[in-house]
Order: C-alpha cells, then sequence, then structure tokens
C-alpha cells in the first residue's frame, strides 16, 4: 500500500511540474507576443504581410515549412543582430510555442515592439498534427 502511494505522489508531482511549465511557457509567450492560434497565426500574416520567420534547425525546414518563410534557426539569431525589420509585423514559429517565444524576448532585447510580434501557438508541430486530420 506504501509503494503504491508512493508513486501516486511522485506521478502527480510530474503532472503537475508538466502543466506548470506549460502554463508558465504560455504565460511567458504571451508577455512577449501575441500568441495566435495556427490558422489566426497564417490568416495574420496574408493580411498584414509581415516578415515570416521559422526558428527550427535547417533539416526540419527542408522537410516541411510555411510557404514564404525565412529560415532563422534560434542559434543563429543568438549571435547577433537578427537583420529584421523591426518597423514591420514579424511571424514567429518555431517546433514549439517556447522556442519562437525565447526568439522573441531576444527581438525585444533588439528594439521590436510586443504589438508587431506575433508567435504561433502550438508551433509548428501542433499545426502538422491538425493538416493531417
Amino acid at each position: 500500500m506504501q509503494i503504491f502511494n508512493f508513486i501516486s505522489l511522485i506521478l502527480f508531482f510530474i503532472l503537475l511540474f508538466y502543466l506548470g511549465s506549460a502554463g508558465l511557457s504560455n504565460f511567458l509567450a504571451r508577455r512577449r507576443g501575441t500568441v495566435l492560434k495556427a490558422n489566426a497565426f497564417i490568416e495574420k500574416h496574408n493580411e498584414e504581410n509581415g516578415q515570416l520567420i521559422d526558428v527550427r534547425e535547417k533539416e526540419p525546414f527542408k522537410r516541411s515549412h510555411l510557404k514564404g518563410a525565412r529560415n532563422m534557426p534560434s542559434m543563429t539569431l543568438s549571435q547577433g543582430k537578427s537583420g529584421l525589420r523591426k518597423d514591420m509585423p514579424i511571424f514567429i514559429y518555431g517546433e514549439t510555442l517556447g522556442s519562437a517565444a525565447g526568439v522573441a524576448k531576444r527581438l525585444r532585447k533588439e528594439g521590436a515592439k510586443k504589438d508587431m510580434l506575433f508567435l504561433m501557438a502550438g508551433g509548428y508541430r501542433a499545426f502538422q498534427a491538425k493538416q493531417k486530420r
């Protein structure tokens, strides 16, 4: 009986950690830019014709990406100036929301305004999963 309680307690803390980290990631992303669901993200980009940035590594980008996206892996962006125009909307997506939020943080430090940064909720992985349904 004690082992069952111990295992239940461990599973509870793992679940609590998972939910907490997901909530924190979402909270931080919203502080750094506007988080949009995939369809709204694509529609907004088409309306405003902003800069579409894929922050995944080169190989996943080559396999599949959104039409018109530029590949700028997050490691490349961390090495200095991004070269992105701050007067145009910047649409950022990565494998997950967290990777896009990290890039948004760097862009904010470079002078980009929060209302000009748009992040894809769930990231490209969630977008692909919805497309396959």
